[in-house]
């Protein structure tokens, strides 16, 4: 891993998250008092504050580019308290990595596996060098955190699914739970309901309606109640999207004053999160189950959406390195068998570049 060689190498704990890479390692334990602060702070959180890292360093000295690039990043600073701490993980991570890596990848490219080395396979400019270096960031925060959060859901769940897997479930009441990539549940059936929990990921239920227990799907986000339906469920971030084929659904989040609640109908998709459930609106279908036939489709969709769906079927990380490219749209119909190629072919239509690194990262530029 990363994070744990580079950070012990030098011999020194340079940041709380250093002592939790360490952690993994197995060098020293996890006790409350070296608790990594990250725990609490989203993925693209840091991933954004390791880009920020990367455009602020390779910009030129004094020039135009670079007054506009600070005035956004204060901007971005002063949007959320959490950027800041973000920020300061990331710039002391930099800091740690920094030189032991440019040491490591110029003088003995043999210590580490190609795997991590950080060095692409082509040539790297300068910018992109900077470039590459958030992306070990991200790659080393991606590995601690999610080391972190698997064996919890794996611990928690019946059924997972690796990336680029997916599974079907028949269950003892006769519901068919069909599990996309990178998923997991756990089953809680008793003599008054059959309750589910969704875990991670998504997936599609065609729920049984000859057994009269209510059928309930429990997320982070929210509650969805059936009876005998289909729907796929899908999680993002701290929300759920919920989206109706057949039969009704009743959506509930949990308020402090009162439970909310909303009643969708064939056809119709809402989201859980934050407290509080979106009006239902119709969804495009053959796009929302597409992955039940094992392909992409995406009409219109903002390139970072694109990239977000890739980055779910494929090991490693893509990462989008501007954001003015984040709204670019992509239309098409691709295969989740080869996310990669499917990249290769928006990369070919859409003004961007792509820098492939070990590791499975790729950089779009």
């Amino acid at each position: 891993m990363l994070a744990p060689y580079v950070l012990f190498h030098n011999g020194q704990y340079f940041s709380a998250y250093a002592t939790a890479a360490l952690s993994v390692a197995g060098e020293i334990p996890m006790t409350s008092d070296t608790r990594n602060p990250m725990d609490e702070l989203p993925e693209a959180l840091l991933e954004d504050a390791a880009i920020w890292q990367a455009r602020l360093r390779e910009a030129s000295p004094d020039s135009a580019d670079r007054h506009r690039l600070r005035a956004q990043f204060n901007q971005w600073l002063l949007a959320d308290t959490r950027h800041r701490q973000a920020f300061a993980e990331m710039e002391a991570l930099w800091s740690a990595l920094e030189m032991p890596m440019e040491q490591l990848i110029d003088e003995e490219p043999s210590v580490l596996p190609h795997a991590v080395a950080c060095r692409s396979r082509g040539h790297v400019g300068i910018p992109a060098k900077s470039l590459a270096m958030a992306a070990c960031l991200v790659l080393a925060v991606f590995v601690v955190l999610g080391w972190q959060q698997d064996w919890i859901t794996r611990w928690q769940s019946d059924y997972i699914t690796a990336v680029g897997e997916d599974a079907s479930i028949e269950t003892e009441d006769g519901s068919a739970i069909s599990l996309n990539t990178d998923s997991a549940l756990a089953m809680e059936y008793n003599a008054r309901e059959r309750r589910v929990r969704l875990l991670k990921g998504e997936a599609w239920f065609n729920v049984a309606a000859s057994d009269k227990r209510p059928f309930i799907v429990s997320t982070r986000a929210g509650v969805v109640k059936v009876t005998g339906t289909q729907f796929n469920l899908r999680l993002d971030g701290d929300s759920a999207i919920v989206s109706l084929d057949e039969g009704r659904v009743e959506l509930q989040v949990p308020d402090k004053a009162h439970a909310t609640h909303v009643i969708l109908t064939p056809g119709q998709q809402a989201v859980l999160g934050a407290d509080r459930i979106s009006a239902p609106a119709p969804f495009d279908r053959t796009a929302v189950t597409a992955w039940l036939r094992g392909q992409f489709v995406f009409y219109n969709t903002p390139l970072a959406e694109v990239v977000d769906t890739l980055n779910r079927h494929r090991p490693g990380r893509i990462l989008i390195t501007s954001r003015e490219l984040n709204s670019l749209k992509v239309s098409g119909i691709f295969s989740t068998d080869d996310p990669d190629a499917a990249l290769e072919l928006i990369a070919s239509t859409l003004p961007i570049q792509q820098t492939r690194l070990p590791g499975d990262l790729v950089l779009i530029r």
